[in-house]
């Protein structure tokens, strides 16, 4: 037996009709076509579907069991057509980013904004993780793309630099480091400092810096958050160092920040995506907002990092 979605689109058509003509009507087509599409199922299944007379055409207790099946058939089939059709046009569907949490903070809220005017409809994950987990949920194909720094070089991966976010010192307004406009590493590693845990990026970049600096740092408090770090400094435990872009995940209140050289080192933010798979139509109008909203937000913090100030 090979009956097609075409017979059954036929078939349920007749069974909702008054005549075969005026299914044929509906559907565009002849009714000569139609009777023998309808004969034609018959023939496969050996039972008649339809009582036809000159003024009625009644399904037979067979043509309803089948009418009861066929109808389900055809109405998944054209809502599953309906569905993709909607994909295509960007208005169903699921969109799923990795973004890091030092700078979900400054870029996505402009793009989100964007993102849900433009794709009302549409389902929106955004798992703010670090970097590597980030990085293995794009190589697991769990999220459409990830807002990273630049990572280790995966061939299936492909990385877009968009922009470079500068490190700063925080501290508070009376620490003896806040009276200068700019701080060497080798000066903050004098002073109790408070680490971010060795698993984030930021901690990695921090650790490079002081190497380079030929200073010698021991934390004296180690926290997995950049909020935590934030408000250890600001009750006077410590100070720290984080990239520019963090600053749009806490108040200032008592805080100041200050540009660190000697070394001057930059965070490289981009886009990871995996080469061999395509954007959705939201996926990619998404990535597109997010990497314009990316480099304004590191094209102002690196106006701020330029000014020429006295340094410790």
């Amino acid at each position: 037996m090979n009956v097609t979605l075409r017979q059954l689109q036929v078939f349920v058509a007749a069974s909702r009709a008054q005549s075969f003509s005026e299914a044929a009507s509906k559907l565009g087509i002849s009714q000569p076509s139609l009777s023998a599409t309808i004969a034609k199922i018959e023939e496969q299944f050996g039972f008649r579907l339809f009582d036809r007379t000159t003024r009625s055409l009644l399904l037979t207790a067979d043509g309803r069991d089948l009418a009861a099946v066929a109808e389900d058939l055809v109405r998944d089939f054209e809502a599953a057509l309906g569905g993709m059709a909607a994909r295509s046009a960007g208005k169903r569907g699921r969109v799923s980013i990795a973004v890091l949490p030092s700078i979900a903070a400054a870029v996505l809220p402009r793009a989100l904004s964007a993102f849900a005017r433009e794709f009302a409809e549409i389902d929106l994950t955004v798992h703010d993780v670090l970097q590597d987990r980030a990085v293995g949920m794009l190589r697991n194909g769990i999220v459409d793309f990830a807002v990273t720094t630049q990572t280790a070089t995966y061939p299936e991966l492909e990385f877009k630099e968009l922009a470079a976010d500068p490190f700063i010192l925080v501290c508070r307004r009376n620490h003896p480091l806040a009276q200068h406009k700019i701080v060497r590493w080798r000066a903050a590693a004098e002073y109790p400092f408070i680490a971010l845990s060795p698993n984030t990026s930021v901690r990695r970049f921090a650790d490079g810096a002081m190497a380079q600096a030929h200073a010698t740092v021991r934390a004296r408090y180690e926290v997995e958050l950049i909020a935590s770090a934030v408000n250890l400094v600001s009750a006077g435990l410590g100070i720290t160092a984080l990239p520019g872009l963090t600053l749009a995940m806490f108040n200032a209140g008592k805080l100041v920040v200050r540009p660190l050289e000697e070394p001057t080192v930059h965070r490289k933010l981009g886009i990871l995506t995996l080469k061999e798979r395509s954007l959705s139509a939201p996926a990619r109008f998404l990535h597109e907002r997010v990497a314009a909203s990316l480099i304004d937000a590191s094209r102002v913090m690196l106006q701020v990092n330029r000014k020429p100030r006295k340094s410790s």
